[in-house]
């Protein structure tokens, strides 16, 4: 394959988000996490929630479970919303 067809392949998967959503599996996460430096977009947590009773819920108010790097699932409700800790590692609800 020639050096050119590599490197338009990778910019194609770059451009599309298909190489840059990543997260630890068995972490949770907010949502401004996963939008601002895991590469999810708003769009991408908000078809997480289509089917669910999360479905009509901010996704600034959800917590998503990192079930493999790039997926994300398991959503679960913060009533009092999502809090980021100081280093990587598992979120939580705020007042869990």
């Amino acid at each position: 394959m020639k050096l050119s067809s590599i490197i338009l392949t990778v910019f194609a998967l770059a451009t599309t988000g298909i190489a840059t959503k990543t997260c630890t599996p068995s972490f949770d996460y907010c949502s401004d996490v996963l939008i601002k430096d895991k590469g999810f977009t708003e769009a991408d947590l908000k078809d997480v929630l289509k089917g669910s009773d999360l479905e009509d819920e901010d996704v600034e108010n959800v917590l998503f479970h990192c079930k493999n790097p790039g997926d994300v699932g398991h959503p679960k409700l913060c009533t009092s919303g999502c809090k980021d800790p100081a280093t990587e590692g598992s979120h939580s609800c705020s007042g869990s």
